[in-house]
């Protein structure tokens, strides 16, 4: 499991849950991969994974709840519907203390499954910016996926925030 929108100004948080069967060459954390490549390995994931799974945390929920508290709720919906022995992620203890789990910083460039839930997280989470971005073009969510670019940080100081900002994280931003 790994997760991605953590530290975005918009959007939700998103935990990927991947159980894959087959190694993919060039499988890294999400992070060093473009998107095209990211794209393409994510088709590859989707076809050698047994289960894939995705949960959310919204922004209103991290703003009312905090990060860590949402974190673990998204962690909790990705986790619903799958099961497993043993839960690979990147640094975070998985809420519940249910089950085993091997939990390492830097698991998503240590594991193959966490990098692969990396990858399938934010293409997930890349793709839902990007719808968002139709509605709310003034952002260019589908090129910073709702993350405190400069332009985002401008048209922030032009426009206001939207219903997808995270109001606690804008809190901390040096806006006008």
């Amino acid at each position: 499991m790994d997760e991605v929108g953590r530290g975005a100004l918009a959007g939700p948080l998103v935990v990927g849950a991947v159980e894959i069967y087959q190694p993919i060459d060039g499988i890294t954390d999400s992070k060093l991969l473009s998107s095209k490549q990211r794209g393409l390995f994510a088709n590859q994931i989707a076809q050698y994974s047994m289960q894939i799974s995705f949960g959310q945390a919204s922004n209103e929920e991290i703003d009312q709840l905090g990060l860590k508290v949402a974190l673990d709720l998204a962690y909790q919906r990705a986790l619903a519907n799958l099961q497993f022995d043993l839960l690979l992620t990147d640094h975070l203890h998985p809420p519940g203390g249910g089950g085993r789990f091997i939990s390492a910083i830097g698991g998503d460039s240590l594991f193959y499954p966490v990098a692969a839930a990396s990858i399938m997280a934010k293409v997930y989470r890349d793709q839902l910016m990007a719808i968002y971005h139709q509605f709310l073009p003034d952002f260019n969510w589908q090129k910073n996926a709702g993350y405190g670019t400069k332009e985002h940080n401008e048209a922030l100081n032009a426009f206001g925030p939207t219903v997808l900002h995270r109001r606690t994280f804008l809190k901390k931003l040096p806006l006008n």
